[in-house]
């Protein structure tokens, strides 16, 4: 009897590897299997390599072009795959596999970044008219009640608290959280044609700040009367500060 113990394979009870029966009435059919004569590459970490490679070029294609960032991941799969042939070319293959996979990344990481780069100003810009037309969005449905107000009251509300009293409602605010600018005014007292002490409100403004959350700039977004202008054509035609001063 040797001191070497084994399991057997069919009751799972302790037994002698020298022992050709078990308690339980198995018995061994034949010697064991000696090493095999060769040794079977295994070519799993340079496929997954190029598995990798294809996956992240598919998503980048389909869904967006930041996933080229995971080229990465296929940079250092194929140079473990390489480290791995390297080391242990016997038990390793797909050196050559790895080395074409990596060069194929990184060239394409280069011509990606390239790209990246390219299209940073487009995809900011398209952010801003994402950003901007949510605005617009916001804008024109407060310009929807300041018309149900002047419907039902012969003219715009002085002031947004004013409108705000009336729907009972929290009024849409821009893209940035902050509240719109409003001001109501009539053309007659700009003019100076009407004077008035009970001011009947014709016109109006709604202005954003815009980005950079400042009145007044020329990121500001303003609707007069219905229509969007720019903060440059709303400089040739001011709004009345005070009316009430006049």
């Amino acid at each position: 009897m040797s001191n070497r113990i084994m399991l057997c394979p069919c009751c799972g009870s302790d037994m002698d590897v020298a022992a050709r029966d078990c308690g339980c009435g198995a018995r061994f059919v034949g010697e064991p299997l000696g090493d095999a004569p060769f040794k079977v590459q295994r070519f799993g970490p340079a496929m997954s390599a190029v598995w990798l490679l294809a996956l992240v070029t598919s998503a980048s294609l389909i869904f967006t072009k930041w996933m080229a960032l995971a080229a990465a991941l296929v940079i250092w799969s194929a140079w473990r795959a390489m480290r791995l042939a390297q080391r242990d070319p016997e038990g390793y293959g797909g050196y050559r596999t790895a080395s074409a996979t990596l060069a194929v990344t990184v060239f394409a990481s280069i011509i990606a970044g390239g790209y990246s780069v390219a299209y940073v100003p487009e995809y900011l810009q398209l952010r801003r008219d994402r950003q901007e037309a949510a605005t617009k969005a916001n804008i024109i449905h407060v310009q929807a009640l300041l018309e149900e107000y002047k419907r039902k009251n012969g003219a715009y509300p002085p002031s947004l608290q004013a409108l705000r009293r009336i729907t009972g409602k929290a009024l849409p605010t821009d893209y940035w959280e902050k509240s719109f600018s409003y001001e109501g005014r009539t053309d007659a007292l700009v003019s100076g044609r009407a004077t008035v002490t009970g001011i009947n409100f014709n016109n109006f403004e709604l202005r954003s700040a815009g980005p950079d959350e400042k009145m007044g700039t020329d990121d500001d977004i303003i609707m007069r009367d219905g229509l969007f202008i720019s903060a440059s054509e709303a400089g040739k035609q001011p709004v009345l500060q005070d009316i009430t001063a006049r």
